[in-house]
C-alpha cells in the first residue's frame, strides 16, 4: 500500500475521511464552491476505501464525464457489497468523480463548462472543475500504484466495449500497462498510438509512473446489461492479476489487440445531418464508404459520400445524426500485435 490514507486537506479541498483502518470507510472529497445558491457551498465527490491485508492500492473512478453511467454504478455496487476480508491491499474508491456534470448527466460542468477530463493536474486556484482536478491528483493519485477509469461513449458516441488507453515509452511500464488492460479481457482492447487528448486522469497517472487505463463500454447517454457485465467482471480480473483477490474464471477469449492511430478517426467535413452506412465492429478498407452527409437545408445538394481514411474495424460511432465540422462521426481500430506495440 502506497501510504496510509488519512484525512487531508489540498488548498479549499478536505478529504473527510476516518482514520485508517482495514475495513470499509466511507467519506468524501468537499471543494468549497459559492455559487447563487448557497454562499458557503460545496461540491461533494463521495469516497470509499476498502482496506484487507497488506498489499498493492487501486484508485478506480468514474462519472468523469456526466452523462457515462456505467462507471459509476460499477463503482456504486462495489462500494456496498465487496467484502473487504477478502482483499489483499487497498481499493480507493470514487464513483462520482464530476458530481455537477452527473446530476445534469452531460459530459461538461454546468458550473464553467469545464471537461474534467482535460483538466488534470488541475489548479487549487481554478474554475470548480480544475479545483476537482487538483484535490484528486493532490489527495487520491499518490497513494496509487494502479489506476481504472472507467468511461462509455456518453450522449455523443457509442464504442463496442473496450479498454482504451496509451503506453508509457519506457518498455517495462509499456508491458505491465499492457498486462492490466489485457487482464480485464474487454472484447477489444484498444491502444492510442498518437494521443491528442491531453490532460487526463490516465495520462496524469502514466507519468507518475502508475499503470493506468481508461475503460470505453457502450455509450448512447444509457448503460445495458452487457456493457455493465463486461465492467464488473474485468474489474475482478484485474484485481486477480494483481493477487488482490483470488481466481476469478477467464475470460471465454481474450480482448482482440487493435491500434488507434491518427488517420483512424473519421471526421465530419461540415455541417449536416449523417446517415451511417457502417455498424459496430465491422471491416472497412482504406477508401471505403461510411456513410452520407447530407445538408437537409439545400434539396438541390447531392448528399457527400464519407470514406474511411485507413483500413481497419469500427469500434466507435456517433450517435447523434446531426454533426458539425470536425466531429468524429466513426472511428476504426487496426489488428497489433503485442510485440508491434512493444516496439512502436
Amino acid at each position: 500500500m502506497n501510504g496510509a490514507l488519512e484525512p487531508g486537506r489540498a488548498g479549499s479541498a478536505v478529504l473527510d475521511l476516518g482514520p485508517a483502518q482495514a475495513g470499509r470507510r466511507i467519506g468524501a472529497i468537499r471543494i468549497a464552491h459559492s455559487h447563487d445558491r448557497s454562499a458557503y457551498g460545496a461540491v461533494v465527490l463521495p469516497v470509499a476505501v476498502i482496506e484487507g491485508r497488506p498489499g498493492p492500492t487501486v484508485l478506480l473512478t468514474g462519472g468523469v464525464h456526466g452523462d457515462e453511467f456505467e462507471g459509476p454504478m460499477i463503482l456504486h455496487d462495489l462500494v456496498r457489497k465487496f467484502d473487504p476480508s477478502t482483499l489483499t491491499g487497498r481499493l480507493i474508491v470514487l464513483p462520482v468523480a464530476n458530481p455537477l456534470a452527473v446530476a445534469a448527466a452531460r459530459r461538461l460542468s454546468p458550473a464553467d463548462e469545464g471537461n474534467l477530463a482535460r483538466c488534470f493536474p488541475g489548479d487549487r486556484q481554478g474554475t470548480v472543475t480544475k479545483r476537482i482536478a487538483a484535490a484528486i491528483t493532490d489527495l487520491l493519485l499518490p497513494h496509487a500504484d494502479a489506476l481504472v477509469d472507467f468511461h462509455s461513449g456518453g450522449g455523443s458516441l457509442d464504442y463496442f466495449p473496450c479498454t482504451l488507453g496509451r503506453l508509457p515509452a519506457d518498455q517495462a511500464a509499456r508491458a505491465v500497462v499492457l498486462d492490466l488492460m489485457e487482464a480485464f479481457a474487454a472484447p477489444i482492447c484498444a491502444i492510442v498510438t498518437a494521443p491528442a487528448a491531453t490532460g487526463t486522469l490516465v495520462a496524469q497517472g502514466l507519468e507518475r509512473g502508475i499503470p493506468a487505463f481508461a475503460t470505453e463500454l457502450g455509450g448512447g447517454g444509457g448503460v445495458t446489461a452487457q456493457t455493465l457485465a463486461i465492467g464488473r467482471s474485468g474489474l475482478k480480473r484485474v484485481m486477480a492479476h494483481l493477487n488482490m483477490i483470488g481466481e476469478v474464471p477467464q475470460a471465454q477469449q481474450m480482448g482482440r489487440l487493435v491500434a488507434v492511430g491518427p488517420d483512424h478517426f473519421i471526421r465530419s467535413p461540415g455541417r449536416g445531418a449523417f446517415e451511417p452506412a457502417v455498424g459496430l465492429q465491422d471491416e472497412l478498407a482504406d477508401g471505403a464508404a461510411v456513410g452520407l452527409l447530407r445538408d437537409l437545408d439545400r434539396l438541390d445538394r447531392e448528399p457527400e459520400t464519407i470514406r474511411a481514411s485507413a483500413s481497419g474495424t469500427v469500434i466507435c460511432r456517433r450517435v447523434p445524426a446531426h454533426a458539425e465540422a470536425g466531429d468524429v462521426l466513426v472511428h476504426l481500430g487496426a489488428d497489433v500485435t503485442r510485440q508491434e506495440l512493444m516496439t512502436l
